[in-house]
């Protein structure tokens, strides 16, 4: 269901199940699982590259605007997963919150070129069993490093981040 979702034939909805959005054959579905599988190792090695620099970079010149916009995704994150939802829209807005707190233009472009392929990635992890919750812990740790200040620190938040959410079960043998 999970891989359906990822390449767009279904839509998981909280509170309404899994919505058929694309009735097209088989072939088409099998070849886009391939392609996922296939393409997931690239994004996270990208994802590892921009994203443990950009929380080192948010560490350092964040403001306070930007840690109340890490604050409110981290709330919006757990709240929809104490409703049983997986906190994908809180996991995105809080990986665009550190983003944006690290004040580059051009990681920021860089980052939303690879938005959507990320997507896959996010929707694949937090569809791990118990990856919700591991997540948001992750991102908390990654928050108190940057409002410490400490790049360091924030970086090997987001490597060991980056590195939990790319244990999928897609990529296991």
């Amino acid at each position: 269901l999970v891989a359906l979702e990822v390449v767009g034939v279904v839509a998981v909805r909280h509170g309404d199940g899994a919505v058929l959005t694309d009735a097209s054959g088989s072939a088409k579905v099998l070849d886009a699982l391939r392609a996922h599988a296939k393409r997931l190792p690239d994004i996270i090695d990208a994802r590892d590259a921009l994203e443990t620099k950009i929380a080192a970079l948010a560490a350092s010149r964040r403001t306070d605007d930007d840690l109340t916009a890490i604050d409110g995704a981290l709330d919006v994150m757990e709240a929809d997963i104490e409703a049983g939802g997986r906190g994908v829209e809180g996991d995105e807005l809080f990986h665009a919150a550190i983003t944006a707190a690290a004040h580059s233009s051009l990681l920021e472009k860089m980052m939303h070129e690879i938005s959507e392929l990320i997507l896959e990635t996010r929707i694949e992890s937090l569809s791990q069993p118990g990856r919700p919750r591991d997540s948001l812990s992750a991102h908390r740790r990654i928050a108190d490093a940057i409002r410490l200040g400490d790049p360091d620190l924030a970086a090997a938040a987001m490597h060991h981040h980056v590195a939990q959410v790319s244990d999928v079960a897609i990529l296991r043998d």
